[in-house]
């Protein structure tokens, strides 16, 4: 092609180009708007005045704007969607509204400094008077200490909630050693459970007990040293008051639980016995009865399960050594406890049918005494009739516990009844 003709062709192709941006470009920015006091609709990029009074419908996009009221002072823009039109109400003068917001905001500004102010010195008196777990617990074991010794009733208010207070803090394994090094054990605890008179005071201070002795091996070494195993026992033997029984329980079953030594000296004299003195008192509610079986369960299990790990295990010869001395179920036969059990249930079993719950530990405890026991409670007839009572009427129930609790009764009846012959009353 001749360079002539290519160049004629350019040169058309940009004129055209000229044409075409030339007839889409924006209307003149510079068209005056003139403003009145009626809202007019502004135009795409047209340039308005300072001060006017621009609204904006979010739904269409259109903006509007006229001039501004004397009431409108400070409202110049009620609706906005970009910066720019947030620069045409912010390049505006204050109104006298707005002067006096900034004053009120300055003065509550002010107030909020002394209130700061005062708030830090609030917590540094805090901070003075705060006190550790540990310092707590000093604090209330001396002032125990300063308490008469004779349970006067004015102060009898102020030791349980000290000892409250306590149950609360000795959870904790290192609280509690705190409490045993600073002497709680001796100038609190034990003076109580030996030799007050007060019931509430005995229930509260073994509760404290029982929360130092949980799952606290250093604390049971401490407890059994000062012979509270027996004390306790004497309690359970002596005592016909449920709350008292109650947390006797607790307080004796953290004691022994995972301590075969304990388990040796206390259950081998009185402990067996005061255990099964509360199932045979006619005075104890069957919560309490099943707290007892329930810890004679756990403790036949304890040792089972300690043998049976030693054959993976040989090298905990020591601990191996303290459970095989252990005769427990020996003890428990001594002292009458399957004929006891059979008593209990068969007397009882009315009672038992409203509380699924002292039932399923009730058969737990016999599932886990059925070697002790099988050749007496196979053989008795009354005991048999409360079971499979019991079972019948929770397998009956649209309960789901019930329900759980009866599949658990049915597997004991098993254990000890022909199934063909005994499985209906």
């Amino acid at each position: 092609m001749h360079i002539s003709t290519i160049f004629t062709v350019f040169a058309a192709g940009l004129a055209l180009g000229c044409l075409q941006f030339s007839a889409s470009e924006p209307v003149n920015k510079t068209d005056d708007f003139v403003a009145t006091h009626e809202w007019q609709v502004l135009r795409e990029g047209q340039a308005i005045p300072k001060g006017l009074h621009v609204r904006i419908n979010l739904q269409t996009g259109v903006k509007e704007a006229k001039l501004l009221d004397e009431t409108e002072r400070g409202t110049a823009l009620q609706s906005t969607s970009d910066d720019s039109e947030q620069s045409w109400s912010a390049q505006e003068p204050l109104s006298l509204e707005h002067k006096a917001d900034i004053i009120e905001e300055s003065v509550r500004k002010v107030k909020e400094h002394r209130s700061y102010a005062e708030l830090r010195k609030t917590y540094k008196d805090f901070q003075k008077n705060f006190r550790t777990d540990g310092e707590l617990i000093m604090q209330l074991v001396e002032q125990y200490r300063n308490f008469s010794k004779t349970p006067l009733q004015t102060e009898l208010k102020l030791k349980l909630n000290a000892l409250e207070n306590l149950e609360y803090l000795l959870h904790q394994i290192d609280n509690a050693l705190v409490f045993i090094d600073n002497g709680g054990l001796d100038d609190v605890l034990l003076p109580i459970v030996v030799n007050d008179t007060n019931t509430d005071l005995r229930i509260s201070a073994m509760r404290v007990l029982g929360a130092l002795a949980g799952n606290n091996p250093k604390a049971q070494i401490k407890v059994f040293e000062r012979n509270f195993g027996s004390h306790l026992a004497q309690i359970l033997m002596t005592s016909s008051n449920s709350a008292e029984i109650s947390s006797a329980l607790h307080a004796f079953g953290t004691l022994l639980r995972k301590f075969p030594l304990a388990q040796q000296r206390v259950l081998s004299t009185s402990g067996t016995q005061a255990l099964i003195g509360v199932l045979k008192s006619a005075d104890v509610e069957l919560r309490n009865k099943a707290k007892v079986v329930t810890l004679i369960s756990d403790l036949v299990l304890e040792k089972r399960s300690v043998l049976e790990a030693s054959r993976d295990s040989p090298d905990a010869a020591t601990t191996l050594a303290q459970y095989v001395l252990l005769e427990f179920e020996s003890w428990l036969q001594t002292h009458g406890f399957c004929a006891t059990l059979e008593a209990v249930l068969s007397k009882d079993y009315v009672h038992l049918i409203d509380q699924p719950e002292a039932v399923e530990q009730f058969t737990i405890a016999m599932e886990s005494t059925d070697s002790l026991c099988q050749p007496l409670w196979s053989k008795s007839p009354s005991l048999r009739h409360a079971l499979l009572t019991i079972r019948n009427r929770f397998s009956h129930s649209q309960d789901e516990y019930r329900l759980e609790v009866s599949q658990a009764l049915a597997k004991v009846c098993g254990l000890f009844y022909d199934k063909n012959k005994h499985t209906e009353l």
